[in-house]
């Protein structure tokens, strides 16, 4: 269950043209995000990670753990470490 805080409960109308509608809805669909939440996070949060591309950082991680544990185990741990930072920024 959602945080008080976080709960989506102002609505609000946008003017805008047709094309900016589509495109929009396209860039919100290739996330896999609601229209809704695709405008949200692009306004509200313009530099924060989408669910796709956490994703890809995450499997980038795990290659570059897979290779450190061949080639430098003893630093595995190491860049785990620095790999656990990267969520919280």
């Amino acid at each position: 269950m959602k945080a008080e805080n976080d709960k989506r409960n102002v609505r609000t109308s946008v003017t805008m043209t047709q094309n900016d509608s589509e495109t929009i809805a396209k860039n919100a669909k290739e996330k896999g995000l609601s229209v809704s939440s695709y405008m949200v996070l692009s306004s509200v949060h313009p530099n924060q990670n989408t669910p796709e591309t956490m994703v890809k950082y995450q499997n980038i991680i795990n290659h570059v753990c897979r290779i450190v544990e061949e080639v430098a185990p003893e630093r595995l741990d190491e860049v785990r470490k620095e790999a656990e930072d990267i969520w919280s920024l």
